[in-house]
């Protein structure tokens, strides 16, 4: 049976909780990545696809009072399906020492009929020559009680596979970089950062809707 509760998509990251984590813990983890979003994209608005907006994005995690426990190592992975796509996620952060995390990016994506749809976008942008970040941030209570969010975000490029023999046609493979950490929420301690997060969601919210007018 799946531990996964509950699954939204923030800004541009799917977020799911398992069945452990409490509801308000929900609300203010969805509040800080969307806080952490809106901040990257004020700060670093034509470089949405890379790495530097990323770390930013995960540095306003830290002003929200969360704590880095593991950094994801960025080992670049070769996938050519779906599965292999899938597979990425679930050993990686499994080697992080969190296997029920890598198995709620699974569930998740099974249980949304995500898997081939994460497959067609990388497929399409690939084709397209676009540049991409697909964020993943699964979260779950630990049985020591704490809250952990592991931030997974996969940056890709495209490898031309040449062909062994000369009437073979060559291919394309998906070459991605993890990237990311697992951050600890301690909702105690969060207090005295949520009005800060709402007032900042609120003025990126506006600095945004201002500039998208004025184009």
């Amino acid at each position: 049976m799946s531990a996964l509760s509950n699954a939204v998509v923030v800004g541009s990251c799917l977020v799911s909780f398992s069945q452990s984590v409490r509801f308000q813990d929900q609300q203010d983890i969805q509040d800080c990545l969307l806080y952490a979003e809106l901040a990257a994209n004020d700060k670093y608005p034509e470089q949405v696809s890379e790495k530097v907006w990323f770390d930013y994005y995960q540095g306003r995690l830290l002003k929200a009072g969360f704590t880095l426990r593991v950094i994801v190592p960025s080992t670049p992975f070769r996938a050519s399906n779906a599965d292999q796509l899938l597979s990425i996620n679930h050993t990686v952060v499994g080697k992080l020492g969190y296997e029920r995390l890598g198995q709620l990016i699974d569930d998740t994506y099974r249980a949304l009929k995500l898997d081939n749809i994460a497959w067609e976008f990388f497929q399409g942008n690939v084709a397209r020559d676009g540049l991409g970040i697909l964020k993943t941030a699964p979260c779950e209570r630990l049985d020591s009680g704490e809250t952990v969010v592991c931030l997974f975000g996969i940056r890709y490029s495209t490898v031309v596979i040449k062909p062994e023999l000369f009437w073979t046609d060559s291919g394309k493979e998906v070459v991605v970089i993890p990237d990311g950490g697992v951050f600890a929420f301690d909702r105690v301690q969060f207090l005295q950062y949520r009005a800060r997060v709402h007032e900042k969601i609120d003025a990126y919210s506006d600095k945004a809707l201002v500039r998208k007018l004025k184009l």
